[in-house]
């Protein structure tokens, strides 16, 4: 009874210490309980095993359970108490008896005082350097209480908010720029980017950026100002607007941060910058460009986490994981991801290649540019300066003796006859391509010049993507659309019985915009003998695309009208991203 009881007081923390057969445990639990489904057990499962992910966040943010639902499942079996933060905030005299850093770094939060102790919620109450770490800098006894990850982010970035940071800065310059005695211009530009309220602006700007996990920010000139917006979830939001007179220094900032020419205005530059933002490093690359009024900077965030990512947490669905899992270990073949720009192909690439990344093969990328640094990758980065092109550069990837080939983009003829004839010789090889869909990627070859019987031997399989917004957890309740939205998306009154439609309402968690991430939805194209005669015979689009569904392909919309099904999206967000009627 003893060890019965260890065990499950370890299935039910969600830490990483929980095993395997723990976990199924835990899963047990909660199937029993109606909370979740074998087969979401089952997902949550694969990326357990893939990942050092906490076991409850995972389910939560897979969308398959409520923070607020598992979190006290879990506290009662630690025997601790669960505190939802987003709905009781911390205490202000608590939360001030520690740094922002520390919290962050602890991932705990002083929650409130009394009796000479101090109660922490703790996304790992079992953390026991740090529970003596915080009880160090307060003086005080520690009890800890349970919060789940995504509430712990959400109140951290709440209470330091960046925003208001951004708006006090500005105001602070503007009270500056009374004060200021005229110098040339050069040097002006330059003594103001190295300035304190331009660099709290610069940073508070990213801070902002980082807490909602944006992947760009836009630095765009004007005649009135600086507009500053962020891409989040897919979508472009306003943040902010600087006053004109402070583009200047604000451009150099960024300029000096990436290693460009602070004095070349011209001509567009490239750069990079590791930036650190509470302990967490993240590379950053930067374009800039010459507009009308000004320099327009755009920065690319590059968390390496997020195209790490295990391929059960893509989005597939069950058939699909197979088809791709088979697809990608196999020991020859062509596999081509294909969608818009912006749908997420080279994190699907990287998840494979994540997959494959082990000792006994031998991994190369020819990349433009390499984005993210991964041990165990042999990448190389194309310089058409020196004629190291796709094309050359898989024509010396061939005698190095590989074993997977990754290729960026497949982009124009000379590209894709290396491609095939590096999959004909025996190597795996994995690239993308710019098409709508995957019967349309055979015909994209062809017209590439590629013979269709080379193409019908070498390729193994396509994949189209494109990502939906998640409905947020926190905020998601169920809701009626509206019968014309449902028609002009195609799903009819019978399927529409059978969903289960949710939207989010705006919380703090999502920052009042009712989604939280995205999810992508697929159709897994298999290139068997009866779709290899039809490319062989120049069957058309149509055809190809008919005989796939026929032999059980799942569609993009298919795809899309199972995650509406379940919740995890809107029949809006599935009509903005899925030709629905296809």
């Amino acid at each position: 009874m003893a060890e019965q009881a260890i065990l499950e007081e370890t299935i039910t923390h969600a830490t990483p210490r929980g095993d395997v057969s723990a976990f199924l445990l835990l899963g047990e639990l909660l199937v029993q309980r109606g909370l979740v489904t074998e087969y979401q057990v089952q997902q949550a499962m694969d990326v357990r095993l893939r990942s050092n992910a906490f076991v409850g966040q995972i389910l939560v943010d897979l969308g398959f359970i409520r923070a607020d639902v598992i979190g006290p499942i879990i506290a009662s079996r630690l025997g601790v108490r669960y505190v939802d933060l987003l709905t009781a905030p911390p205490e202000p005299d608590a939360a001030a008896l520690i740094r922002e850093d520390v919290m962050r770094a602890t991932k705990a939060i002083p929650y409130r005082i009394f009796n000479g102790s101090v109660e922490v919620a703790m996304v790992d109450p079992l953390d026991v350097g740090a529970i003596d770490r915080i009880s160090a800098l307060t003086a005080r006894r520690v009890i800890p209480l349970l919060t789940m990850a995504g509430e712990f982010q959400a109140i951290i970035n709440d209470l330091y908010d960046a925003q208001a940071r951004t708006s006090g800065v500005l105001h602070e310059l503007e009270a500056e720029a009374e004060e200021l005695e005229p110098m040339p211009v050069a040097r002006a530009v330059l003594a103001a980017a190295a300035e304190a309220p331009i660099v709290r602006l610069v940073d508070s700007i990213m801070e902002s950026a980082l807490t909602l996990n944006a992947s760009d920010l836009h630095f765009e000139p004007s005649e009135t100002g600086l507009r500053v917006r962020f891409r989040v979830d897919g979508a472009l939001i306003h943040h902010t607007n600087i006053p004109a007179n402070q583009i200047p220094a604000v451009t150099a900032r960024l300029k000096v941060l990436c290693t460009m020419d602070v004095t070349e205005n011209r001509r567009p530059q490239d750069g990079r910058m590791r930036y650190d933002n509470h302990g967490a490093i993240y590379d950053i690359r930067a374009s800039a460009v010459r507009t009308a009024f000004g320099e327009k900077v755009v920065l690319r965030i590059l968390d390496k986490s997020s195209v790490l990512v295990p391929l059960a947490r893509l989005g597939l669905l069950p058939d699909q994981q197979k088809q791709l899992d088979a697809l990608i270990l196999q020991p020859h073949g062509m596999v081509l991801v294909v969608g818009p720009t912006g749908s997420g192909k080279s994190t699907t690439l990287y998840s494979a290649l994540n997959l494959l990344n082990d000792t006994k093969r031998n991994i190369m990328t020819l990349e433009d540019p390499v984005e993210y640094n991964v041990a165990g990758l042999n990448q190389v980065q194309v310089n058409p300066k020196i004629g190291l092109t796709f094309a050359s550069g898989l024509r010396t990837f061939v005698r190095q003796d590989p074993d997977v080939i990754l290729v960026g983009e497949i982009r124009d003829n000379e590209t894709a006859e290396m491609a095939v004839q590096a999959s004909l010789t025996g190597h795996l090889l994995l690239s993308t391509l710019h098409t709508n869909s995957a019967a349309g990627t055979v015909m994209r070859l062809t017209n590439l010049g590629l013979d269709p019987f080379l193409v019908a031997q070498a390729l193994s399989g396509v994949v189209s993507q494109r990502l939906c917004a998640r409905v947020c957890s926190q905020c998601a309740e169920r809701y009626e659309p509206k019968p014309e939205l449902l028609d002009a998306v195609g799903i009819g009154p019978d399927e529409a019985r059978e969903m289960n439609f949710r939207r989010g309402r705006g919380c703090r968690a999502c920052h009042g915009r009712g989604v939280s991430g995205r999810t992508a939805v697929f159709e897994v194209l298999i290139i068997d003998e009866e779709i290899r005669n039809l490319i062989m015979r120049q069957s058309s689009e149509h055809e190809i695309r008919r005989a796939a569904y026929q032999r059980g392909m799942m569609s993009l919309r298919e795809a899309a009208l199972h995650i509406v099904k379940a919740g995890i999206t809107t029949p809006e967000e599935m009509g903005r991203v899925v030709l629905t009627r296809v």
